[in-house]
């Protein structure tokens, strides 16, 4: 079963770039580490930070044709700023793999089955 596991991390301190330098050290080593043991389980298919949230584009039908709206706006509390795919066995295990993450770094993450064609999925 495969699932897309989306990291949100307060909007906030993304933009001013107002991290920590030692708890951001601490959450790249997490991650990295994370990527290792999901490489070794082979439960890891496909993970990426993402870019600068001021770059962000809704694209939307209205009733006067397709418009974008620029992002991320003020009242935004999280910006989803990074995401994984795992291929595991369980929905159950996806949400251990979510929990280990919330631990380790205190980011919300939401966890969603991929609809993929395969049996499975």
């Amino acid at each position: 079963m495969k699932f897309i596991m989306l990291a949100y991390t307060n909007a906030q301190t993304w933009v001013e770039g107002t991290w920590d330098p030692e708890e951001f050290q601490k959450a790249c080593d997490f991650y990295e580490q994370l990527g290792k043991d999901l490489a070794e389980t082979g439960e890891g298919v496909y993970t990426a930070g993402l870019g600068d949230p001021s770059l962000t584009r809704t694209i939307r039908e209205t009733p006067t044709g397709t418009v974008a709206a620029d992002g991320p706006y003020a009242e935004v509390k999280e910006v989803l700023a990074s995401f994984g795919i795992v291929d595991v066995v369980s929905a159950d295990r996806a949400y251990e793999i979510a929990h280990r993450i919330v631990d380790a770094v205190g980011d919300i993450v939401e966890v969603r089955p991929l609809m993929d064609g395969s049996a499975d999925s």
